[in-house]
């Protein structure tokens, strides 16, 4: 592996590895900011899983290439269900079947938009 190929892979890789830390992190805070009001609040938070796991499957995408979609939602899902299994233990914070549903959402969304917004012709 010379450097060009090894500077390639971090390149693709090193966005995935932090964007998973952002979601860890953020998974692992026992008390998130709240919205007073309620169906407001539901929405936010339900569009932010929508989002943190639309952008990890198009740097997921990015970093498998545009033959890896399998790949992509494989990496998504298995990490989605890492983290609500991770928010299991975390005080104040549970797993949820209904954000687990939002983000496999996400991933499927920013994998769409990865293949067929941000290069087409993959």
């Amino acid at each position: 592996m010379g450097v060009d190929d090894l500077r390639s892979r971090v390149n693709r890789w090193l966005p995935v590895l932090l964007w998973m830390g952002l979601i860890f992190f953020l998974s692992s805070q026992s008390h998130l900011p709240r919205y007073p009001h309620h169906p407001i609040d539901f929405l936010l938070k339900k569009a932010a899983h929508l989002f943190e796991y639309a952008v990890l499957a198009i740097l997921l995408q990015r970093g498998v290439g545009n033959e890896g979609g399998w790949r992509t939602l494989l990496i998504g899902g298995i990490y989605a269900v890492s983290d609500e299994f991770h928010q299991s233990f975390v005080p104040g914070r549970n797993a949820e079947l209904l954000d687990l549903a939002f983000d496999i959402l996400g991933v499927v969304s920013g994998l769409y938009v990865a293949k067929m917004v941000i290069s087409p012709k993959g």
